[in-house]
């Protein structure tokens, strides 16, 4: 697979990107979600998808957050974790991402549309111990995984579009998108969801459940 840039640059990109992220959520109080939605979506992820070297290495974690929010650094506070030997999740989640776009060559927009940051710093303790290679590797299997939802499945079988489920029900457009993508789980959806999308569905509750 052709990839953007060489791997040499590789350990700078994601120590840079981690520090982005743990700078933006830690030392200063950026949502998770709202600092990864604004990253995936910029030109700067762009141009670190291209391999621009001075996105990619050219530019620390921090001066990334400055260049992303358009600040000076004014009334931001400082903060350098790069000696301690323990790292936060956030910083893991940004070395990761890092990781998965240089190894699968493929947009940051594109993992934000499957991936909330909450559901990767949910994967630290499963993923961070294991080597990056085989983790993205799994991860991505999980993201591109092609089988339906019994959700999907269901609505189709009803011949509904999920705005029409979304309006016989009450149930969120976009909640039921995240169903059926995976990047929210079913399983924990709240019981007056599930009545609600079984009686227009006409199944139990227990047919939209995932094994």
């Amino acid at each position: 697979m052709m990839r953007a840039y060489n791997e040499s640059y590789l350990s700078n990109a994601m120590t840079n990107l981690g520090d982005f992220f743990d700078f933006a959520v830690n030392a200063n109080n950026r949502p998770c979600e709202e600092v990864w939605r604004d990253f995936a979506t910029s030109q700067l992820a762009c141009e670190f998808e291209r391999g621009n070297p001075k996105f990619v290495v050219g530019l620390s974690g921090y001066e990334l957050f400055f260049r992303l929010f358009n600040i000076t650094g004014q009334g931001v506070s400082a903060q350098n974790n790069g000696g301690l030997k323990s790292k936060s999740r956030e910083f893991w989640a940004g070395w990761f991402l890092a990781y998965y776009q240089w190894a699968y060559n493929t947009s940051f927009k594109e993992i934000h549309s499957k991936l909330t940051f909450e559901k990767l710093l949910s994967l630290y303790n499963i993923y961070h111990e294991i080597d990056e290679h085989e983790a993205t590797k799994n991860l991505h299997e999980r993201l591109t995984d092609t089988v339906p939802t019994k959700l999907s499945l269901l609505r189709k079988a009803r011949l509904l579009k999920q705005s029409e489920l979304a309006e016989l029900s009450g149930v969120s457009l976009r909640s039921i998108q995240m169903y059926e993508q995976r990047n929210k789980d079913i399983n924990k959806a709240q019981s007056e969801t599930l009545r609600a999308l079984s009686r227009v569905l006409s199944c139990s509750i227990e047919e939209l459940l995932e094994n």
